[in-house]
């Protein structure tokens, strides 16, 4: 996830002066928001609140399945689009909340982002390139506010989904588990869903969690 407008998002992030360094955090947000709705899908977890739904809008915004998981990826990732763009549109993707990362140190931040790396690496080739590509164009026809066009916001979360699948279920979790400790969700979560309407967040992260099914199965 590559900048502001590849948020759903948001995070995981994707991930870490200015310009530059707020589309690499970014990028790290909407990963860590993909990772924290996969986890649903491999270990037991909690009630969901309000703060993974917000989460999970936030980022709402990488990836290569073969054959007949490639649709189911790409159908889900423009059902996903389409149920979250409303509330994407409501959140300020100006603030600077984007550029940090709540409670975390350096060297914490580093170990993580190495996890990033392992997955990346581990990531179908031809997956990355189209991620790229996707998250290239997403971000020139991003606007004065930073939120690109639902088109390319389509075309990154289906990219995104298909990066995941390609990388497989352990080294996603390894890098769930790396950002675990930062708990953005009691930090970035409750900001986010006091500043949206609390139906879209909700309606987002419903979407979200099929999207997150649909990546799974391709696994």
């Amino acid at each position: 996830l590559a900048s502001r407008p590849c948020h759903l998002a948001a995070a995981l992030p994707p991930l870490f002066h200015n310009m530059a360094n707020r589309k690499a955090c970014s990028v790290l947000i909407v990963a860590l928001v993909v990772f924290t709705g996969l986890r649903h899908a491999f270990v037991p977890a909690p009630a969901r609140g309000a703060a993974p739904m917000a989460a999970a809008g936030g980022m709402l915004s990488m990836l290569g399945a073969q054959g007949a998981h490639a649709d189911k990826i790409d159908d889900a990732a423009k059902a996903l689009s389409e149920a979250s763009y409303p509330f994407l549109k409501e959140i300020d993707w100006t603030s600077d909340v984007y550029a940090k990362l709540p409670t975390a140190q350096p060297l914490q931040v580093l170990k993580a982002i190495d996890k990033m790396i392992v997955m990346g690496a581990a990531m179908d080739g031809a997956a990355l390139k189209a991620g790229a590509d996707a998250h290239h164009k997403a971000i020139m026809s991003s606007d004065a506010k930073g939120l690109t066009s639902l088109e390319d916001y389509t075309a990154v979360n289906a990219a995104i989904g298909h990066m995941v699948a390609s990388a497989g279920q352990a080294k996603t979790m390894d890098v769930y588990n790396a950002f675990a400790g930062f708990k953005l969700g009691g930090d970035v979560g409750p900001y986010m869903m006091s500043k949206v309407d609390a139906a879209d967040a909700k309606a987002a992260y419903s979407a979200f969690l099929k999207f997150k099914d649909a990546v799974k199965a391709s696994m």
